[in-house]
């Protein structure tokens, strides 16, 4: 009997970062339950290109997840029955033949999360912002990010759902909806039991990772040109940002992402609907997908707002900026002298 291999897709944005930390840090008590979290990195990108680029085709990488599995299994004299990928840029991708092809060395299942449009569009701009990866979408006002957002293929749900049932049959297709009200225990434990760990009491406490900025410091980012740096300096970067966003803004992550008055989020809502309840009456059985109300008329908006005097600009963002690279070192005289 093949061995079980869950395909961990996405969506951005739906505790993936957390969620890839959380298989990680619990290499080897995964191991212990038979579940194997390979190559010892969160999130297998690295290993997904090669396939999805033909550097690996797809029998030389199902060989090399068997063998790993295979010296795992005799080592600990266990029985390794499931293996876990995970990259949330494949959702991203509209051909997964190269995936589809691993059906012939595994039983393969798609775990797919599926987080509300609305608060998915709010999230995925900030992240595009603070991240940078897309100069196109890096500098946007919302406005002008909604106005591209049918780039975003892979939240019509409906659609994107059907595309993976004929590439690996619906009945390995396992939708997690994203939203508290049908996560008991949080987004971990919920995918932990896609997977088939009924408990993650004993694997410590779930990390959470990749937090959105504050709105204002977002909107202070969206100036700036951190997509023309490379990597490694945008990354120094965006840590001291970030940094200032609690010490000086007082970004607590619980500030509002809401930034649809309440007739946008409607009508953008309404441009899912139809999708969405196809899902719902397909896989659950129901009419509504997404239980959470949505925000009251009255919840405020987050203020995408940055002085325009540009003393109080220095005051509130230039100044502490420079100050905490130099306090965590990233401008230095010492490291003038290694150059």
């Amino acid at each position: 009997m093949p061995r079980t291999l869950y395909l961990h897709i996405g969506s951005h944005r739906t505790a993936t970062t957390s969620t890839q930390q959380f298989m990680h840090r619990n290499f080897d008590r995964l191991l212990e339950a038979g579940i194997f979290y390979p190559f010892r990195v969160p999130r297998h990108i690295k290993f997904i290109n090669e396939l999805m680029s033909g550097e690996k085709s797809p029998r030389e990488a199902a060989k090399t997840l068997t063998n790993r599995a295979n010296d795992w299994s005799k080592k600990l004299k266990k029985e390794i029955h499931t293996i876990v990928l995970s990259d949330e840029d494949i959702c991203m991708r509209e051909d997964l033949k190269k995936l589809t092809a691993l059906r012939e060395f595994f039983d393969v299942k798609i775990i797919f999360s599926l987080r509300r449009q609305d608060l998915w569009l709010e999230s995925w701009f900030f992240q595009n912002i603070k991240w940078q990866w897309n100069p196109k979408l890096s500098h946007c006002t919302f406005d002008e990010f909604l106005s591209q957002k049918e780039q975003f293929h892979w939240i019509h749900y409906d659609a994107y759902l059907r595309m993976l049932e004929r590439g690996f049959g619906k009945e390995n297709i396992q939708p997690l909806l994203f939203e508290k009200e049908q996560m008991a225990d949080g987004a971990i434990a919920a995918f932990a039991a896609k997977i088939g760990l009924d408990s993650i009491k004993n694997f410590g406490e779930p990390p959470h990772m990749n937090s959105s900025m504050s709105a204002e410091m977002v909107e202070f980012i969206r100036h700036l040109p951190l997509d023309k740096v490379a990597v490694p300096e945008r990354n120094l970067l965006r840590m001291t940002l970030e940094q200032v966003d609690r010490r000086v803004l007082g970004n607590t992550k619980n500030q509002s992402e809401r930034l649809m008055p309440p007739a946008q989020r409607k009508e953008i809502l309404a441009e899912y609907a139809p999708g969405n309840q196809m899902v719902a009456r397909r896989y659950f059985d129901r009419d509504d997908l997404f239980f959470a109300p949505l925000p009251s008329p009255d919840a405020p908006l987050a203020q995408m707002e940055i002085p325009q005097d540009s003393s109080a600009l220095m005051e509130r963002f230039v100044v502490p900026v420079l100050q905490q690279l130099i306090a965590n070192g990233t401008i230095s005289a010492q490291n003038q002298k290694k150059q």
